[in-house]
């Protein structure tokens, strides 16, 4: 949980880099070369021993010859990584970034120019939870979120990234009680491509717990119940797809009515790691990490859609393994993400996975490491043009790392792919080293302004 920022951490006023417009950089993506040149092979490689690399230096992964940039210099038991793989980090035209700070010392937002990966400056916000900060997917100046801090609690605010200033979108009080604060969940991820379709969930001052929808164009937001008593958990909210034609919730495809299910998806169950985000052909999809057997047998997959990446179609119901033992890969490594953010580019996924702390032995003894382990990927899930890419290793112990004195589940990476799909940035730990720093790898077809 984010708490108020105290002190600024960095505060460069009068740096503010150039916001474009969205179509401009969809305009301009050029060909979908992100895996021209790596490797995509599923052979055991070499995980070579390498100091943390230094801050604002590019560097070549020595496995996989990835261009790498380390764009954080956190003291020792500092935090600085993107808020979760499920969350946009870059704004709508990637001019910005947002990422975490956390562990010793200030805890906040900070904002850095997408492009130079310099700090802009501290964010004064106070949202309902760390990852709970919605970049707009239309204009590269906003961002929403639902305020914590106790002067404008449980509001849902717009923030304009010129002005420094947030104005009030919405509040849900009439639903959710003077006590009740709406969030996005246990597992959060966006709101619909036109920003238009928003899910939430709160406990009222009456301890019943409610799921909400709220279309902005409209106002219209409707309430119902949820835990106690009714055929749901409390634990989640709907998510809007992209489409806004439809919510995920809680393993269904339900409709904006919050009531009738379009789909029940064939998975075990629906809290293992995911992101919600486009297929190739830009249908509204769920892509999941799945260690176990999907009850109908994912469309006849020999390994019945068990995998490092399973695409779950919330309008046809149909499952797809895109990554697993099938392609040559080990059965699903401990601690992996996914990442359907490059709405520009729909069905490519990023994804990153640690491993067991028994496997870390391959960091130093030599001998060649299981595909996939400690790994940056990336997946085109477009079954006419399949591939995976493996780009990097990043080398963090994640919850299993001791020093530092920071909850370690910061130090897993949650790689979170850009907008235009030409960027991953991820945290690591590095070998445990006491603090959490931020790493972007830049893909072939990524271009920077000149």
């Amino acid at each position: 949980m984010s708490r108020r920022c105290l002190i600024p951490f960095m505060l460069l006023l009068g740096s503010w880099p150039a916001i474009a417009q969205n179509d401009s950089l969809a305009a301009n993506l050029g060909p979908a070369n992100m895996c021209d040149g790596a490797i995509t092979h599923t052979e055991r490689v070499n995980i070579p021993p390498v100091a943390k690399p230094p801050f604002m230096r590019y560097y070549k992964d020595p496995a996989f010859g990835s261009r790498v940039i380390r764009i954080t210099d956190s003291p020792m038991g500092v935090v600085q990584k993107p808020a979760y793989s499920t969350m946009q980090a870059w704004n709508a035209d990637e001019s910005l970034l947002l990422l975490y700070r956390g562990g010793k010392g200030d805890i906040g937002h900070l904002l850095l120019d997408g492009h130079t990966y310099e700090v802009v400056r501290e964010l004064d916000i106070v949202p309902s939870d760390l990852e709970e900060v919605y970049w707009s997917h239309t204009d590269p100046d906003a961002f929403y979120y639902v305020s914590k801090y106790s002067s404008d609690f449980g509001l849902f605010k717009k923030y304009s990234v010129k002005s420094g200033k947030a104005k009030v979108v919405a509040d849900f009080g009439k639903y959710c009680g003077a006590r009740g604060l709406p969030t996005g969940g246990n597992d959060v991820h966006m709101q619909s491509m036109d920003d238009d379709q928003w899910g939430f969930r709160c406990r009222r001052d009456d301890d019943q717990w409610v799921m909400l929808s709220y279309r902005m164009s409209t106002g219209e937001v409707i309430s119902k119940p949820i835990g106690k008593g009714t055929k749901w958990s409390e634990w989640t909210a709907p998510t809007p797809t992209p489409s806004g034609e439809r919510f995920w919730f809680q393993g269904t495809a339900l409709s904006n009515d919050l009531e009738t299910v379009q789909k029940t998806m064939d998975m075990y169950k629906s809290s293992e790691h995911s992101n919600i985000g486009l297929t190739h052909d830009g249908q509204d999809a769920l892509y999941q990490v799945v260690f176990n057997a999907s009850p109908k047998g994912c469309n006849g997959d020999l390994w019945k859609g068990i995998g490092h990446l399973v695409e779950q179609n919330l309008e046809t119901g149909e499952c797809r393994p895109i990554i697993n033992e099938a392609q040559g890969y080990p059965y699903t490594t401990s601690s992996t993400h996914a990442s359907a953010r490059a709405y520009l580019r729909p069905g490519w996924v990023a994804m990153s996975s640690i491993g067991y702390k028994e496997q870390f032995e391959y960091f130093s003894n030599g001998r060649k490491a299981p595909a996939l382990l400690s790994e940056i990927y990336l997946a085109n899930t477009d079954p006419d043009n399949a591939v995976t890419c493996r780009l990097a290793h990043h080398r963090s112990y994640g919850k299993m790392a001791e020093r530092g004195g920071y909850p370690p589940y910061f130090g897993e990476p949650h790689a979170t792919i850009s907008p235009s799909g030409t960027r991953i940035i991820f945290g690591s730990d590095w070998y445990d080293s006491g603090s959490v720093d931020s790493y972007v790898l830049e893909l072939p077809g990524y271009q920077s302004p000149k």
